[in-house]
């Protein structure tokens, strides 16, 4: 797994994190959801066969427009694990992950360990009504992005994680979800 150097530090200098980037895994080149996590949570969450979830968030803020990818892996024996992946839509790298993502037909989650080891890859399938998501969340972001008067993606992000705990973002994305405390580490976020 080829990270730019960039992403590496970024997450060797985090406990826990989760990142979108583009990368090739040996089939050309796609969006892949990097978790960093220990590697005990990991194999547990593997050993488990829990099922990887996604879900999106899109909402205007004071600040201008936030996208919030929520990705979430969770098993009973093997505990929950969620982070949020930020976008933003004034950055054209970002809007290419969301176009490539109206494109994929699958989603691999990588989980890597404290030592940034692979420990776990899961692959989702990205089927149609994902990828028309994907093509949505693009479009509505890009419509608040017009309509904001002024924006500023660090204090929509912060207005955003001020409005929602991150229990109350599983409960909203994922309804059926029963979270138990977690706790956000703002700074692990892009």
């Amino acid at each position: 797994m080829q990270v730019s150097e960039e992403v590496r530090r970024f997450l060797a200098d985090q406990a826990f994190a989760v990142v979108a980037v583009n990368l090739d895994l040996g089939s050309g080149e796609e969006v892949v959801v990097l978790v960093k996590t220990r590697r005990d949570v990991a194999e547990a969450l593997r050993a488990a066969r829990a099922p990887v979830e996604t879900g999106w968030v899109v909402e205007s803020t004071a600040h201008g427009p936030v996208v919030c990818w929520l990705v979430r892996c969770e098993a009973s024996d093997a505990g929950e694990l969620v982070g949020e992946v930020y976008l933003d839509p004034a950055d054209p790298s970002d809007l290419a992950l969301l176009e490539s993502l109206a494109r994929q037909d699958r989603v691999r989650v990588g989980f890597l360990d404290e030592d940034l080891e692979p420990a776990w890859v899961a692959e989702l399938a990205w089927g149609e009504v994902r990828r028309l998501e994907a093509e949505q969340v693009r479009d509505r972001a890009e419509e608040l992005l017009e309509r904001a008067e002024a924006y500023d993606f660090e204090g929509a992000k912060e207005a955003f994680q001020e409005r929602y705990s991150l229990d109350a973002l599983v409960t909203r994305v994922f309804p059926a979800a029963s979270t138990v405390s977690i706790t956000r580490d703002s700074s692990a976020s892009r």
